[in-house]
């Protein structure tokens, strides 16, 4: 395939961003002790990334119409790694904020940006590449644990994790130089008439602010809530590769899934399991690691899914993708930031029934969306 390269380069992409996006979550507790904060303020930090998200996303879709697009990624990927090397060197937690408002506005641009070139590059026959590229995104938060352990074992503590991704990414600028940018090409009729199209982005953007709250929620407090619940600190931050090896797991098994299934069906397949782990974490006595398998199950496919059937249905210009990833950061934001303080006011055990609020609202959002799209 003479595009190779380029789904090559834009997936070993997605590896570094997804382990930036992993690595807030177990590492949370040592980023509280480093700054001598208590959980419910490190909690803030959460809204640092996520304000960077909103706000990365709303300058990236302007600067994608402007620049080309290999070259604005690159910009964000010397940004975010220069970030990376500074946290460990973080003395208060204003510097932390700062800190990961970068990560968090630089990710969002280069995950953005990874999504319109792979969407440009491929056209009609994008769905399982986007699905490809997002199981990458999940590989690399899987590995983003498990490289914050691997520190430890030689001797160092977190923050050298944080370097070690810094020195995987620092060459993808470089390979980025040296490929073309791919184009928009506008589509000579829509599935969605014109006069729906609004109401129809409205009703998928919020499916995706939605589901984005429940996978960082989970992803970035499922250790801290495993270790408030008495499990020993390693243990628990593996908790988050488990959920992600699920998430990669679901996404592997997808790509050959959807040649038998609509992206209708399998949503509503990822539901059902979602909700169920929920209802297992709520009711039963099940262990950590069986309760963030079965959850990252739920979660694996879903984004690329509903992304994949929202692009078959309109054109995702530069803009358009970059509000959905506007509202990707606002999801990040609100549930994810809310949990600390809800964990303080409720105690550990109101986690599992913030997670239950969450996918009950997405599946009622999703069937509002069938429901339009029929």
């Amino acid at each position: 395939m003479k595009e190779l390269s380029r789904t090559s380069l834009y997936c070993a992409m997605f590896i570094a961003i997804g382990a930036v996006a992993g690595l807030l979550g177990p590492s949370l507790i040592y980023l509280a002790d480093l700054i001598d904060a208590s959980v419910a303020e490190i909690s803030v930090v959460f809204t640092a990334r996520a304000i960077g998200n909103i706000l990365g996303a709303l300058l990236a879709g302007r600067m994608y119409e402007r620049w080309q697009g290999h070259h604005y990624i690159m910009l964000m990927l010397g940004i975010m790694i220069v970030a990376l090397v500074l946290v460990p060197f973080s003395t208060s937690l204003t510097m932390l904020m700062v800190l990961f408002f970068l990560l968090g506005a630089t990710e969002v641009s280069a995950n953005a940006g990874g999504n319109m070139m792979m969407i440009w590059l491929h056209k009609e026959k994008v769905g399982s590449y986007v699905t490809v590229l997002h199981l990458c995104h999940s590989a690399g938060s899987m590995l983003a644990p498990l490289i914050l352990v691997f520190s430890g074992w030689l001797g160092q503590d977190y923050g050298a994790g944080y370097w070690l991704v810094a020195i995987y990414a620092v060459f993808l600028p470089l390979l980025l130089w040296r490929q073309p940018s791919p184009t928009f090409e506008a589509r000579a009729q829509e599935v969605v008439p014109e006069t729906k199209q609004k109401a129809t982005f409205l009703a998928f953007v919020t499916v995706i602010f939605l589901y984005v709250g429940f996978e960082i929620t989970i992803a970035g407090w499922i250790s801290t809530y495993a270790v408030l619940s008495g499990v020993e600190q390693n243990a628990a931050a593996i908790l988050v590769t488990w959920f992600f090896v699920s998430i990669s797991i679901g996404r592997l098994v997808s790509v050959p899934l959807l040649r038998f299934i609509t992206p209708q069906q399998g949503v509503n397949l990822h539901l059902c399991i979602a909700v169920s782990g929920v209802l297992v974490m709520m009711l039963t006595d099940a262990s950590f690691v069986l309760v963030a398998l079965w959850l990252g199950l739920g979660c694996s496919a879903f984004f690329p899914m509903v992304f994949s059937y929202a692009n078959s249905i309109m054109a995702l210009n530069g803009k358009r993708t970059a509000f959905v990833f506007v509202c990707c950061g606002l999801g990040a934001l609100v549930a994810p930031t809310l949990t600390g303080p809800i964990i303080e006011l409720f105690s550990v055990d109101a986690f599992p029934y913030l997670l239950a609020c969450l996918i009950s609202m997405i599946a009622l959002s999703w069937y509002r969306l069938s429901r339009m799209t029929r």
